[in-house]
């Protein structure tokens, strides 16, 4: 047996954090018997003494480490009252991990908590808040269906769902955080109540864009309703991209990319017009002034503009279809004017109209 008498275990999230329990005599790391990280330690003793927290209201299991067929009430047990505040933070599930129905009294904390297999919060009620965030994995299905978080803000900023995610008709009053959060299959955010805000950011990723926009479409909502626009505006981005990954190729990386996101960003980005406005200028200009196309009235006679600054002049006063006076375009490069001309009236209505847009709905 390892000469210090207590369990070695450290945690992350709490520093001052001391296990009474004593180690096992062949833990290579000097941990007990519920922090041991192997399948074969004595399951029948690892029962025993959860059942022996339970019975004493202790629900403090910060760093355990559940075996697969572990048939406590942390796998099989529904309806569960957690009288005192729960801690699971930096726990591991080897196996299910069953919540349904349970209710927590108090502040529940599963912050880099691993749940190797299906957990199920299915109506759950957390009466003080919970607490999700740092480096939490569901490599299952994390399962909240109707769930209800009250009082306080459901933090997931920066956990992973590796599988299905379900949030389907999960209240939350006072909000959620899913900022950084990542979903590496489907999320269900279909029939989420929330009388707070939810909050993403572009960090938050779906790598299964099917349904990805919900999540985005309500919080926009939420951000309209708070009347903060900018961060509404952010969010309409968001979902607006994620609507165009749920396309068929040709929408997604060539009709709706080029023309609807990279052009003006859905409709959130009037400047970036202003850029291919300024790159459309600039490059006819530079073509005007190498193939010397263009001819500059002098008096009764015509000759090729040689210098670079007429070129941009031109291609500027074609750009926003003014009409020449003294310059004139020969050649091919009466196409390219005629080209640049249209454009140009294209970029102007597109601007007027997205940023007459923006600021009518706000």
């Amino acid at each position: 047996m390892p000469e210090n008498k207590k369990c070695q275990f450290k945690s992350r999230w709490r520093p001052d954090y001391t296990c009474p329990e004593p180690p096992l005599e062949d833990s290579e790391k000097g941990y007990c018997i519920f922090h041991e990280p192997r399948e074969d330690k004595d399951i029948k003793k690892f029962q025993e003494g959860i059942k022996k927290k339970i019975s004493k209201e202790d629900y403090d299991f910060t760093g355990y480490w559940f075996p697969e067929h572990t048939t406590t009430f942390l796998s099989r047990h529904h309806n569960f009252n957690f009288k005192n505040y729960a801690s699971f933070q930096e726990a591991t599930f080897r196996g299910e991990a069953e919540f349904v129905g349970s209710t927590f009294e108090r502040e529940a904390f599963f912050m880099d908590c691993t749940f190797e297999g299906k957990v199920f919060f299915r109506g759950a009620t957390f009466k003080r808040g919970a607490d999700f965030r740092g480096r939490t994995k569901f490599e299952g299905i994390a399962d909240f269906t109707e769930a209800t978080f009250e009082k306080k803000i459901a933090w997931f900023t920066g956990a992973t769902f590796e599988g299905n995610a379900q949030f389907e008709k999960t209240t939350f009053e006072q909000g959620a955080d899913f900022r950084q959060a990542r979903f590496k299959s489907f999320a269900y955010f279909e029939e989420l109540k929330i009388k707070g805000l939810l909050y993403l950011d572009n960090e938050t990723k779906f790598e299964e864009p099917k349904g990805a926009d919900v999540p985005f479409r309500i919080g926009r909502l939420l951000w309209h309703r708070q009347g903060n626009y900018v961060e509404e505006g952010k969010y309409h981005y968001q979902e607006m991209d994620y609507i165009r990954k749920q396309k068929n190729w040709f929408v997604r990386y060539i009709l709706a990319n080029l023309f609807h996101r990279l052009l003006y960003g859905y409709g959130e980005k009037p400047v970036w017009i202003f850029g291919w406005c300024g790159g459309l200028i600039i490059f006819s200009s530079l073509i005007y002034w190498i193939s010397k196309g263009v001819l500059k009235i002098v008096g009764v006679q015509a000759v090729p503009v040689e210098d670079y600054w007429n070129s941009l002049y031109f291609s500027v006063v074609t750009f926003t279809t003014l009409g020449y006076g003294d310059f004139r375009p020969i050649g091919k490069i009466k196409i390219l004017a005629s080209i640049e001309a249209i454009l140009g009236i294209f970029f102007v209505a597109l601007f007027i109209f997205t940023f007459a847009r923006k600021t009518a709905e706000r």
